[in-house]
């Protein structure tokens, strides 16, 4: 039987073009019009880690579409014995200083250590699951496939993995770019001519008590390679393959976030410390107390940290409240236990007060003139080593993307 229809009087309101009022045309979403893509960079084996400069190596961004996440990963093998005990920091402090630049040289990620760039990538907001450290013989990503040949070690299945206390080793660390929804954050990276670096300074691992790599040293050293890999969005076509137009590039395009440090130490007593990095909407901040004496967080936690921070925002006290409640909200938040000597104060906790895909209720907007001041008590000299993730926003759609995905 045919379907049933109605007429609409030509005279009616539905059947009434209003005259002199543009059609409104909605694109579809750039997350749903884009699709994700992996490709391989460089590599670089055979470094010899227990010398005194290892070397920097550069790893230039493969080019594709936008660029939303980098993957760098190390895989320490030939090492032997069974006597090698792994520094607090292990394996992430074999990176001495890591920074993702710009096509023009500047500075997006870092330069930090690769303890920093860890922290950063675990508290960042950029997944649901984040990193976790290594248990000492338990490889959390499944099995290692080490190949070699021609003197080159092929990473393949790696793992964040200790093996043993024979010094081997291996890590995956992300850089990630994008943040937020519907792709915000993620860079253009169709120009071959012109590429993002990354930009990787290894640490001289031979062992000592401040380590960075072994506390006591295997009877063989091993060595490292490094692999770069990077993770895009392709760029839509026009329109999808029911004519409906595509958003064809994130929202905000343009917007970029940060990652940086701001070091102080020796610090004993009352503490005044004035944060530096403001003038752009603000994510997060992350502390690290390390001890002033030997440079450890085991030890500035048990000793040297304050039981209590305030965290002043111009003229207004924002926070007041002791270093445990602190932790313990954000364990509530994200079910994940900051490493001993860390404090985090994440501003990515909307709508559903998880620290990831926020549409930026809690981001702190700040100007040059904006003061953001610590204040604290710790109880022996500390070092303190504040992270803190910016991002300068093109255009007020920094905000539109959350409200899109989420069909507000």
């Amino acid at each position: 039987m045919p379907a049933l229809t109605t007429a609409v009087p030509s005279d009616s309101p539905q059947g009434q073009a209003k005259k002199g009022v543009p059609e409104v045309t909605v694109s579809l979403p750039f997350a749903r019009a884009s699709k994700y893509h992996t490709e391989q960079g460089n590599l670089q084996s055979g470094i010899v880690i227990n010398t005194a400069s290892p070397g920097t190596f550069n790893f230039p961004v493969p080019s594709y579409g936008f660029m939303t996440d980098l993957y760098l990963s190390g895989l320490a093998t030939g090492g032997a014995g069974s006597a090698a005990v792994y520094y607090e920091d292990a394996p992430w402090s074999i990176i001495q200083s890591i920074a993702l630049l710009d096509v023009n040289g500047a500075n997006l990620w870092g330069p930090f250590s690769g303890y920093s760039c860890f922290l950063a990538s675990k508290f960042g907001g950029y997944r649901l699951f984040p990193l976790d450290g290594p248990l000492s013989g338990i490889q959390q990503y499944g099995p290692v496939v080490v190949t070699t040949g021609a003197g080159a070690v092929a990473l393949g299945n790696n793992t964040l993995f200790f093996t043993g206390n024979t010094g081997n080793f291996g890590f995956c660390l992300p850089i990630n770019v994008e943040y937020g929804r519907d792709g915000l954050g993620s860079l253009p990276n169709n120009d071959a001519s012109a590429r993002y670096n990354l930009q990787v300074q290894v640490a001289s691992a031979t062992a000592s008590a401040a380590g960075p790599v072994y506390t006591v040293a295997p009877s063989t050293y091993p060595t490292l390679s490094l692999a770069l890999e990077l993770r895009a969005r392709s760029v839509p076509p026009a329109q999808d393959l029911f004519g409906n137009q595509n958003s064809i590039a994130p929202p905000a395009a343009g917007t970029v976030q940060f990652w940086s440090q701001q070091t102080a130490s020796p610090l004993s007593g009352a503490q005044t410390l004035q944060l530096t990095r403001v003038g752009n909407l603000i994510r997060h901040h992350i502390l690290i107390f390390r001890d002033n004496a030997n440079g450890t967080r085991a030890t500035a936690e048990t000793t040297d940290m304050p039981g209590q921070i305030q965290f002043d925002w111009d003229a207004n006290l924002r926070y007041v409240n002791f270093t445990s409640t602190q932790r313990q909200q954000t364990w509530q938040n994200s079910g994940v236990q900051v490493p001993p000597g860390v404090v985090w104060f994440p501003y990515t906790t909307d709508p559903d007060t998880l620290p990831i895909r926020e549409v930026g209720d809690e981001w702190m907007a700040t100007v040059g003139a904006t003061k953001l001041t610590l204040r604290f008590t710790p109880a022996a000299a500390v070092q303190l080593i504040v992270l803190t993730n910016d991002f300068v926003a093109t255009s007020p759609d920094v905000y539109a993307a959350g409200m899109l995905s989420m069909g507000y």
